[in-house]
C-alpha cells in the first residue's frame, strides 16, 4: 500500500488551503488537496467532498476506477449548482484514491503533481485541470508507483522555487533516513517558499528494492529441465548397456586394446571432452538467454503502454481540434490493441481504454445519466413489462407494455393494469390531441384506450389495417409507417374510425432506402437506414429536402438492434432521437418548419444502466425515460451550446 506524508510551511493567509489523507472503510487511501480564495466556502467544499466519498465507499471486488469516475460526476454536478451562487473560478482541487500500489487521481485548475522516477521529474497533472469557465473534473489518470518512485503533490509550482537537485534530494531515501528527508523538505519550504502558502503531499511506495545476485534473477526452470533431460538420457543409456551383454563385451575389448597410458590418446580424449562440455554449456546458456529474452518482452509492451498514456494525455489538450484529437486517439488505440493481443498488462489496458472512452464522450458531447443518482418514478413488477410507449396526459403517466397498459399513474399513487383484449401485443402507440391512446397491434389492428376501456377502431374501404411498425398523430390524422419501411400512410378521421390510406411519400424518394422512424411538425422528418434525414412537404406542393446535420460526433451510427425513434412536439424547441442507448438532442436552424434546412447536434444523454424503451418530453429540459428497469426523470440544460445533465 502506498503511503503519504503531508508537509506545510508556516504562513498567514486569508484564503483556504488544506491537504488531507484519510483511510476509507474499504482499505483504500483518500488524498485531498484544496486551495480557494474563500476560507468559509473552501471548508464547506472540503467537507462535502469527504462526506461524499466516505459515504459512498466502494465495496470489495468493485472496480475502484469506475466508481471514482461516478463520484467525480457527482462532484461536477455539485459544482454546477454552487457556481450559480458563488464565483469558484479560483478553486483548485487534487483528489486521489490509492488502491494498493496504484494511484487514481483527477484535478481542477492549478495543481502540480511531480513524478520523480529514475532521474526524471515529470508533472503528471499537466493539462488535466484546464477548464474554460466552470470548474469540472475532466478525466482520471491512473498509474502504479514502484519502489524508489515518488510523487510530490502541491498547490505551488515547486520547480519555480526548488532546483531539480532539491527535488531529487528530498525524495531520495537511499541517501537519507526518513527523518533526514522530513528535515530537508521542511527546510526547503521555510527557506525557499516563505511568502506563498504551500502544502506538499509526498506519496511513496514503502517497499524497498532488494538487490539480488545476477544468477538469482535468472529463470532456472530451463536449466533444471536440461539437467533432468541429461539425467534421463544417461540413465537410459546405462540401462541399455546393462541389459545388452554384446555392448558390454565390446566395451571391455576396446578397453583391453586401447592403451590409456598413451599421452597422445589421453590428450585427444581430453580435447574431445572439452568440446563436449563447451557444446553442452552453449546449449544451456542459449536456453537461459532465450528465457531471459522472453522475460524482457513484457517490459517492451509496458513501454508501449506508457507511450499510449502520453498520447492520451496530449489528446486531452487537443480536444479543441477534432481532427488532431481523432488522429492521436487512433494511434493510442492501435498501440493498446497491440498489447492487448499479447494478453499482457490487461488491467492497464482496461484503464487506458476507459480513459479514451471518457475523452471520446467529452468531445462527442455525451452526458451520462446513472439511475442510481435519481429515484425511479415507477418500478415495474417482474421482467416482462417492456415499455413500448410512455405518455403524459393531464399530468398523469401511462405506460404501454407488450400485452398490457399501466395507468394513470401519479408519483406515489396506486396504478391499474389493463390487459389488451384477445391476447393482442403492442407494436407501436401514440396519443391523439383529444387524449385518446391508440395502440397498433401485432395482428394489424388498432386499439383505442379511454377511461379504462379498449375499443377496436376500424378503417374504411380497407378489409384490414396495413401492416405497420410505427404510428404517429398530427392534426387528428393518423400516420402509419409501413412494416417494410418503404412508405408512410395517412388516415383521416372517418365516420366510424379512420378513412382509407393514402401515400405520403413518392416512391422515387425512398427507392434505395428504408425508413427507420419519422416525425411530424407540419412537414415529415424521415430518418433513413443510413441515418441521413430528409424532410417531406405535402403542401402547397409536394417537395423533398435533404436535411444537413451539423456537428455530428463519430458515434452517430446504428449500434443496436432496436430501431431508433424520433420524438418531437409543437411546444418543444429541440428534436429528440433515441439511438442505441442514448437520447440525442438536435436543434433546427429555424422555428419555421417550412424553412428548416439543417439541424445541429447539441449533445446526447447516455443511460448508464437499463435499456431505453420509450421517452416522452413534457418540456425542453425534462425527459421522462422508460427503461427495462423503471421510469426516470432526466433534467438537463443547454449552456454555451452544450448539453449538461443536472
Amino acid at each position: 500500500m502506498l503511503q503519504a506524508k503531508i508537509y506545510k510551511n508556516e504562513r498567514q493567509e486569508n484564503g483556504f488551503l488544506s491537504s488531507r489523507k484519510i483511510e476509507t472503510s474499504n482499505g483504500s487511501l483518500l488524498l485531498l488537496q484544496i486551495s480557494f480564495n474563500n476560507a468559509k466556502l473552501g471548508s464547506f467544499i472540503e467537507n462535502t467532498i469527504i462526506d461524499l466519498i466516505l459515504t459512498n465507499s466502494v465495496s470489495t471486488g468493485t472496480d475502484i476506477y469506475t466508481h471514482f469516475g461516478y463520484l467525480l460526476e457527482r462532484l461536477n454536478k455539485y459544482f454546477k449548482e454552487i457556481e450559480k451562487e458563488s464565483n469558484i473560478e479560483s478553486l483548485s482541487i487534487f483528489i486521489g484514491i490509492v488502491e494498493g500500489s496504484t494511484l487514481h487521481f483527477s484535478v481542477l485548475k492549478n495543481v502540480f503533481s511531480y513524478l520523480v522516477k529514475e532521474g526524471k521529474i515529470v508533472n503528471i497533472a499537466e493539462g488535466m485541470g484546464i477548464q474554460e469557465k466552470l470548474p469540472q473534473f475532466s478525466y482520471i489518470s491512473t498509474g502504479t508507483l514502484n519502489a524508489d518512485d515518488k510523487i510530490c503533490i502541491s498547490n505551488t509550482n515547486l520547480l519555480d522555487h526548488f532546483t531539480q537537485e532539491d527535488m531529487f534530494e528530498m525524495s531520495n531515501e537511499k541517501m537519507h533516513t526518513q527523518e533526514e528527508s522530513d528535515s530537508i523538505i521542511e527546510n526547503l519550504l521555510s527557506s525557499e517558499i516563505r511568502e506563498i502558502p504551500t502544502d506538499i503531499i509526498l506519496l511513496f511506495n514503502p517497499e524497498k528494492t532488494i538487490k539480488t545476485p545476477l544468477l538469482a534473477t535468472w529463470d532456472t526452470t530451463v536449466l533444471k529441465q536440461i539437467v533432468a533431460q541429461v539425467k534421463t538420457q544417461g540413465k537410459t543409456f546405462y540401462n541399455f548397456c546393462k541389459w545388452h551383454e554384446q555392448v558390454i563385451r565390446l566395451v571391455k575389448e576396446l578397453k583391453a586394446r586401447i592403451d590409456f597410458n598413451n599421452k597422445y590418446l589421453r590428450s585427444w580424449l581430453f580435447g574431445l571432452w572439452v568440446i563436449v562440455c563447451i557444446g553442452l554449456l552453449y546449449v544451456i546458456l542459449g536456453a537461459i538467454f532465450t528465457q531471459k529474452a522472453n522475460t524482457t518482452i513484457p517490459e517492451e509492451y509496458k513501454n508501449k503502454l506508457i507511450e499510449a498514456q502520453l498520447i492520451i494525455e496530449k489528446s486531452n489538450k487537443d480536444m479543441g481540434n477534432r481532427e488532431v484529437f481523432n488522429a492521436n486517439i487512433k494511434k493510442a488505440e492501435s498501440i493498446i490493441f497491440e498489447v492487448r493481443d499479447k494478453q499482457v498488462f490487461l488491467n492497464d489496458v482496461k484503464k487506458l481504454l476507459s480513459d479514451i472512452s471518457i475523452l471520446k464522450k467529452q468531445i462527442n458531447g455525451v452526458e451520462s445519466f446513472d439511475p442510481k443518482t435519481s429515484p425511479s418514478e415507477y418500478l415495474f413488477a417482474g421482467n416482462n413489462f417492456w415499455v413500448n410507449g410512455i405518455f403524459e396526459i393531464s399530468k398523469k403517466l401511462y405506460f404501454i407494455g407488450k400485452s398490457s397498459l399501466i395507468g394513470p399513474y401519479i408519483k406515489g399513487g396506486d396504478v391499474k393494469k389493463y390487459n389488451y383484449p384477445d391476447g393482442e401485443e403492442a407494436v407501436s402507440s401514440d396519443v391523439s390531441a383529444d387524449g385518446y391512446i391508440y395502440i397498433f397491434t401485432k395482428t394489424g389492428r388498432l386499439l383505442r384506450f379511454y377511461k379504462g376501456e379498449f375499443v377496436y377502431i376500424s378503417v374504411e374501404e380497407q378489409k384490414t389495417w396495413e401492416n405497420g411498425k410505427e404510428i404517429k398523430f398530427f392534426n387528428s390524422n393518423l400516420y402509419v409507417l409501413s412494416e417494410d419501411g418503404k412508405q408512410v400512410y395517412k388516415h383521416k378521421p372517418g365516420i366510424n374510425g379512420f378513412s382509407a390510406k393514402t401515400e405520403v411519400i413518392q416512391a422515387a424518394d425512398i427507392k434505395d432506402h428504408t425508413i427507420l422512424s419519422f416525425a411530424i411538425d407540419g412537414g415529415f422528418y424521415i430518418l433513413k437506414d443510413n441515418l441521413s434525414i430528409d424532410k417531406i412537404f405535402r403542401l402547397p406542393n409536394y417537395a423533398k429536402r435533404s436535411i444537413v446535420i451539423n456537428n455530428l460526433p463519430e458515434n452517430y451510427s446504428l449500434i443496436d438492434k432496436q430501431a431508433p425513434k424520433f420524438f418531437n412536439a409543437p411546444n418543444l424547441n429541440y428534436i429528440y432521437l433515441t439511438l442505441g442507448n442514448s437520447i440525442w438532442v438536435f436543434e433546427a436552424n429555424t422555428k419555421v418548419y417550412k424553412d428548416i434546412s439543417s439541424i445541429k447536434y447539441i449533445g446526447q444523454i447516455e443511460m448508464v444502466e437499463g435499456k431505453i424503451g420509450a421517452i416522452t418530453v413534457p418540456k425542453d429540459g425534462t425527459i421522462i425515460v422508460a427503461t427495462d428497469a423503471g421510469v426516470y426523470t432526466v433534467h438537463f440544460e443547454v449552456s454555451d451550446g452544450k448539453l449538461i445533465v443536472r
